[in-house]
């Protein structure tokens, strides 16, 4: 994200999570960093995963999801909400956990009513509302992507709501857990918003990036979003190209694509993984065209704004 600071990031260690910061994107590599939550509570800190931070009412929040520790890994896992401060860059807060967001049984959107979450993040439509949305298990256990009324008085869900199905021949490649949609992600250029999402097992080197387009209908209905994708998937040696977030350039100009990749053929969801960021450009009708994954050090330009680097 863009802050006053420059540019911040965040990682997970799985068991902890890590903001970084630089005045450059470039130097997030090599930015300055701190831990910013672990947590002993045995029901929720484990694999720790897919972190987000978003400025909501002048106050910096942390989505995530985690894992109980004492069961294996994944039914257990849920999304889950930390609240910071209300200061100028999120790099300097104080976290502390507020929200495990849920709903209760009978309304976590499929006759399975596991309260299995992840990848969770944060929506807002002009008119409509706040929403999280974010990737549960249908009927058939498999990954979708559901949406849900938030409200962030007291921080608490409605009934969730599944607007995709892995139903396309792209979002079907796995290696033994099924066909998967996951990480939704909220682009907004102009009057319109998409919902980013990843298509197909992130253990795979065919994970790819779709687009939920929304049409204006009522948010909760799977008719108001309309599919496309892939946008971006593997290329150059780039393989498993997934699970994004979107960001500004330092003056507000551009919107910049962060995303996930790993040089292994056969796709890795592990720690094989690097962050990727390449600028994201739209067309005379507003359509956006997410580029080809460049080859690792590839040079680009950097964001629109950035500082350039004083010459020796």
């Amino acid at each position: 994200i863009k802050t006053d600071h420059g540019t911040t990031s965040t990682c997970t260690g799985y068991t902890q999570f890590e903001i970084v910061r630089s005045r450059t994107l470039g130097g997030l590599a090599s930015g300055e960093s701190r831990v910013i939550w672990t947590d002993t509570n045995t029901t929720r800190n484990a694999n720790m995963w897919a972190p987000e931070i978003h400025h909501i009412d002048n106050t910096w929040y942390y989505f995530y999801s985690s894992c109980d520790a004492s069961l294996a890994c994944c039914d257990s896992c849920q999304t889950r909400v930390l609240k910071g401060c209300d200061g100028p860059n999120p790099y300097d807060c104080e976290y502390e956990f507020l929200a495990t967001l849920v709903p209760p049984e009978g309304s976590r959107g499929s006759s399975s009513d596991l309260a299995f979450s992840i990848d969770g993040s944060y929506l807002e439509i002009p008119g409509k509302g706040r929403y999280h949305v974010l990737s549960i298990v249908d009927e058939k256990r498999l990954q979708s992507i559901a949406i849900t009324e938030l409200n962030t008085t007291d921080w608490t869900v409605n009934a969730w709501h599944i607007i995709s199905q892995p139903d396309q021949e792209w979002e079907q490649h796995y290696k033994g857990n099924g066909a998967v949609n996951e990480a939704p992600h909220p682009l907004y250029h102009g009057d319109d918003i998409w919902l980013a999402y990843s298509g197909s097992d992130c253990s795979t080197a065919f994970y790819a990036l779709g687009l939920l387009y929304y049409n204006g209908g009522d948010p909760l209905q799977p008719s108001s979003w309309e599919k496309s994708g892939p946008v971006l998937s593997q290329a150059n040696g780039n393989y498993g190209t997934g699970h994004n977030s979107f960001f500004k350039s330092p003056d507000g100009k551009e919107i910049w694509n962060a995303f996930h990749a790993t040089a292994n053929s056969d796709g890795d969801c592990g720690r094989t993984r690097y962050t990727m960021a390449q600028k994201v450009t739209f067309d005379e009708n507003n359509v956006p065209d997410f580029g080809i994954p460049q080859p690792l050090g590839a040079e680009l330009d950097p964001p629109s704004g950035e500082c350039k680097p004083r010459k020796k």
